[in-house]
């Protein structure tokens, strides 16, 4: 764990204290004498406590564990009695430095300073200390989520607590990082995914932090190799999926600057509850199958003086290998006669640019090749780009591949490509139009006027929300030209709009007369993020082509599975390399891709 205090179980105040006199330094159990200030007093009701920088005497009985690797040693200590106050915790940190004989229950009288190190309140300075005896029937407090509405984490801070319900797996990014995951009651939606934009969806985000909590391996080491969860260890073979339950969780609650977080006392059980998805059916021989998949920089370097590292993407050839490996595998299974392709890089069509590369290791494995649609005017100027590729056994190029290059796709929003394809099965014409909007992050820096509209509103869409829906209304207004030169009345837009299924994008489209695609009964997502869920990638339709959709999935391939499993080996020995890689579809990007099919 890092930036912040570990737990040491077996400290001894004794030894370190062993140049004053005995007398100087013992307090007495039976008549100390200070008066005794109770641990639920030193926390106090507030983020600081009311008795910070003052000497004081107190009593607990010791319930951490050993963290050898700790940068500040201590341990923890909880209320021998608890106090009818729930808002005032009964954990402390005693700050020690040197290690010794104490064991869980031993009950101490100790002499300090209050401090806060790192939010965290905590006992330091220690001028005396005694062992008053073992009290063998410590144990840890129950804890449900979600928090009571009266309770928070800070009345917890520092306590030993069980989890007796089961807990779901919301987040993995930071498992091989830093050894955390993020688990809650319940798989936890983006508030927008659900709620309308503004006060709705901030309600719902408070509410939301009451089910979550961060389990932390209590380790001071980054990139742990082998990663702490699950105990039966990790591998491009077992995964560790969001949506996966956790149960058993008991733990001590500490808290640094980036907030509380549960260092376990026990190993807990991970029980695989949301098991990897099956690979799609295949599609029928009169079926129109249409997907679309963000390729999370899918760089080969052509252009550029020094192929590798790539701008964005993979850092040497065999990183780019492992990429496209995995990329292929899931495209083959995919099976869709047209497919967009995001975040290409833009480099050209020629034969050795990256969407070229693609498709060439892609027919090295299909038995009906793809090729590659190629607009006459290049998609934007943004180091990615958006693409599509198709079967020729299944569908024919109808019209001129178009692309948009105007405002609101200049600089911001990457460039949408647009082609018609003939259906070979049933005759009909279908356009295609695949998008990339501008991300949420980077938001604006400075506060000139006119960007004033794309700062953060605070309404839950996060920055660049402006430009989302300038992009939303222009491209809906070039589809009405019928840009490819084909007039039809089966049209499709898809893609990363950065928009969740609430937001001012996504509504845009629907008001101007796009249908939303998706499955009612099993609705997916394509997206995690700091512990939510929700679909940045959508398909909307036109009526006509709505009326005809058999089928709508978001294959859950990626989002739900740790990103120690891709391609990268950033942060990784090369015998996790070894154990973590498989050229599977998992974790082959970062967003799930949507598979649409059709029957006319």
């Amino acid at each position: 764990m890092r930036g912040l205090l570990l737990l040491v179980l077996s400290l001894s105040a004794l030894l370190s204290l062993a140049a004053c006199s005995k007398s100087e330094q013992q307090l007495s159990c039976s008549s100390p004498q200070h008066a005794v200030i109770a641990i639920s007093a030193l926390q106090g009701q507030t983020e600081q406590s009311p008795l910070l920088g003052q000497q004081v005497v107190t009593q607990g009985v010791v319930i951490s564990e050993v963290y050898p690797d700790s940068p500040l040693p201590g341990l923890m200590l909880q209320s021998l009695a608890a106090d009818d106050n729930p808002l005032t915790s009964e954990g402390l940190f005693v700050q020690l430095t040197d290690t010794g004989s104490f064991q869980r229950g031993d009950i101490l009288l100790l002499q300090g300073t209050v401090a806060e190190i790192n939010d965290l309140t905590a006992l330091v300075d220690v001028s005396q200390l005694t062992r008053c005896g073992t009290d063998n029937e410590a144990s840890p407090v129950a804890v449900t989520l979600p928090l009571a509405p009266e309770l928070n984490f800070e009345a917890l801070e520092g306590m030993w607590l069980s989890f007796s319900q089961d807990l779901i797996v919301n987040d993995s990014y930071q498992l091989g990082r830093y050894g955390e995951l993020i688990l809650a009651d319940q798989r936890l939606l983006v508030p927008t995914q659900i709620k309308a934009p503004g006060e709705e969806a901030r309600r719902y985000d408070e509410q939301q932090t009451r089910h979550m909590l961060v389990l932390d391996d209590g380790r001071w080491q980054e990139n742990p190799d082998p990663v702490p969860f699950p105990p039966a260890g990790l591998s491009a073979d077992n995964s560790l999926r969001l949506g996966d339950t956790v149960r058993g969780v008991t733990g001590l609650l500490f808290q640094d600057e980036r907030g509380y977080r549960l260092i376990p006392t026990s190993i807990p059980e991970f029980i695989k509850t949301n098991p990897r998805p099956a690979y799609p059916t295949a599609k029928q021989p009169e079926e129109l199958r249409i997907a679309v998949f963000n390729v999370l920089n899918f760089f080969n370097g052509h252009g550029q003086a020094e192929p590798f590292p790539t701008r964005r993407g993979a850092r040497t050839p065999a990183e780019l290998a492992r990429q496209q490996a995995k990329l292929v595998s899931a495209l083959t299974a995919i099976d869709a006669d047209i497919i967009g392709l995001l975040e290409l890089e833009n480099n050209g069509y020629g034969s050795n640019s990256a969407i070229a590369t693609l498709v060439t290791a892609l027919n090295q494995v299909v038995s009906t090749p793809y090729s590659l649609v190629e607009t006459s005017e290049t998609p934007g100027s943004d180091a990615i780009k958006v693409g599509l590729i198709y079967r020729s056994e299944a569908v024919s190029q109808a019209g001129v591949a178009a692309t948009q290059t105007a405002e609101p796709f200049t600089r911001l929003n990457r460039a949408p490509v647009a082609q018609t394809f003939k259906h070979l099965a049933s005759g009909n014409n279908v356009t295609v139009a695949v998008n990339h909007f501008k991300s949420k992050g980077s938001c604006p820096r400075d506060d000139r006027p006119e960007l004033q509209a794309q700062a953060d509103q605070n309404d839950g869409q996060a920055c660049w929300n402006a430009t989302r829906v300038a992009a939303s209304q222009a491209l809906s207004a070039w589809l009405a030209t019928s840009p490819t030169g084909v007039d039809t009345p089966f049209q499709l837009i898809v893609g990363d709009l950065n928009a969740y299924r609430m937001e001012d994008p996504v509504r845009a489209l629907e008001q101007s007369g796009w249908h939303y695609l998706q499955d009612e009964h099993h609705p997916g997502f394509s997206y995690a993020f700091k512990g939510r869920s929700g679909s940045l990638d959508h398909a909307l339709a036109t009526e006509q082509l709505a009326k005809n959709l058999r089928s709508l999935t978001h294959w859950a391939i990626n989002a739900e599975e740790p990103v120690l499993l891709d391609y990268s080996g950033r942060y990784k020995s090369e015998a996790a390399q070894q154990r973590l890689y498989g050229p599977t579809p998992y974790r082959s990007s970062d967003h799930n891709p949507i598979i649409a099919t059709f029957s006319f």
